[in-house]
């Protein structure tokens, strides 16, 4: 073997390692930025639903006992509690998806949070809206 005047020959123990590469920048979840856009998809549904709500309900101001018959015949109450309860569907999807984003490794994590943050904050709003209208029947 020919070695250059003043090098030392390999040690057996040479580490034949490829050089470290700088790291790639990580890439934005998937399901993180599905749940992002799923939660203000949801909070959009819960708008529109409230204002055909309380359109169907407006006219019935004067006579508290039309209220409740407004909101069985008017298409517009209809429409706006079937927008509710798929914008809670939406919502929930939000909110699973956006855990799972939390969970996978190597990825920003940043849609995710907010997903998260956005669809749990209208559940919880829902549910806050829910116990009060229950209690207010009692």
């Amino acid at each position: 073997m020919n070695y250059e005047p003043g090098a030392q020959p390999p040690s057996p123990n040479y580490d034949y390692a490829a050089p470290a590469q700088p790291l790639a920048p990580q890439k934005h979840s998937g399901l993180g930025i599905t749940s992002f856009v799923m939660s203000i998809i949801a909070l959009l549904g819960y708008f529109m639903a409230f204002f055909l709500i309380i359109a169907a309900i407006g006219q019935a101001v004067q006579n508290p006992s039309y209220i409740e018959e407004a909101l069985m015949d008017d298409p517009a109450a209809i429409l706006g509690i079937l927008a509710m309860f798929g914008a809670a569907i939406i919502n929930l999807i939000a909110l699973i998806l956006g855990i799972i984003g939390l969970v996978i490794k190597n990825r920003k994590k940043i849609f995710a949070i907010i997903g998260t943050i956005l669809s749990s904050l209208s559940v919880v709003l829902i549910i806050f809206l829910y116990i009060i209208g229950t209690l207010q029947q009692l």
